[in-house]
């Protein structure tokens, strides 16, 4: 009887081991399809500038600000319509393709391609109206594993990592922005900001108050009254049951 009992034991320890090295290959397996995927998407659609810090204005030799990088937008949106802008952090992981879908669900685990994959896609909420016109637009993305997607903002947290990383940029087909980071904290997932604000006097007020409470603090000076939208970044977090992270620039159009 004992002898049996400890078969059926080594049974199910086996069929437990073989099962947890299963779920462990297929995890890893995803993690490299995605990451796979985004560096093609990188590689066909975007490519560095040389001439990011100067141009030729109207005027004849004045300075034009320009991204770091260009986005074939023609191409991509050929690919799919959905896309909204690129996302880039230089000598970061971030440095992709945004979505913008009829909800909030779709490119929650879905790629560019439209593709199932866990990592799924940043993406503006739905709710947003073309254009960055918003008080608020929200990005959303998942916090990785393996640090891909938004894991990074989180390092926020740190002012020194602020200090290396104070400034992103988002391209989309209309206008290109750099991205001031001027404030973040951790949230919970019914904070004001995912409500979008009904108007830039409400923003106004929220992100007052995001200055005060941020984990870092910006370099950059801004007058209040003179901030008509924020950009906002929005990830999971994991100091409470339901926690965000949430990064937040002032978005300055630019070549």
């Amino acid at each position: 009887m004992k002898k049996i009992i400890i078969n059926v034991l080594l049974i199910v320890f086996t069929a437990v081991l073989v099962f947890s090295g299963y779920r462990l290959y297929s995890i890893f397996s995803e993690y490299r399809r995605g990451r796979e995927q985004y560096r093609k998407t990188s590689e066909q659609f975007m490519r560095e500038r040389e001439d990011t810090g100067e141009g030729s204005g109207a005027g004849g030799g004045e300075e034009i600000e320009r991204a770091p990088i260009e986005i074939d937008f023609d191409s991509l949106l050929k690919e799919n319509p959905d896309v909204a802008g690129w996302i880039y952090c230089p000598d970061t992981v971030v440095n992709y393709p945004v979505m913008h879908g009829k909800d909030n669900e779709l490119y929650l685990h879905h790629m560019v391609n439209k593709e199932y994959n866990f990592a799924g896609c940043i993406f503006e909420d739905c709710d947003n109206s073309p254009g960055q016109i918003d008080p608020a637009t929200i990005l959303y993305g998942h916090s990785m594993n393996d640090g891909s997607m938004f894991a990074m903002i989180h390092e926020y947290t740190k002012q020194e990592y602020y200090d290396k990383h104070p400034t992103m940029w988002y391209l989309t087909p209309r206008q290109n922005y750099r991205l001031n980071l001027v404030a973040g904290f951790v949230a919970t997932d019914n904070d004001p900001v995912y409500s979008l604000f009904q108007t830039r006097q409400e923003m106004q007020a929220y992100l007052k108050d995001a200055l005060e409470k941020s984990t870092f603090k910006s370099d950059k000076q801004y007058y209040l009254e003179t901030v008509d939208r924020i950009i906002v970044l929005s990830t999971c977090a994991y100091e409470f049951n339901n926690a965000r992270y949430i990064l937040i620039a002032v978005p300055i159009p630019i070549g």
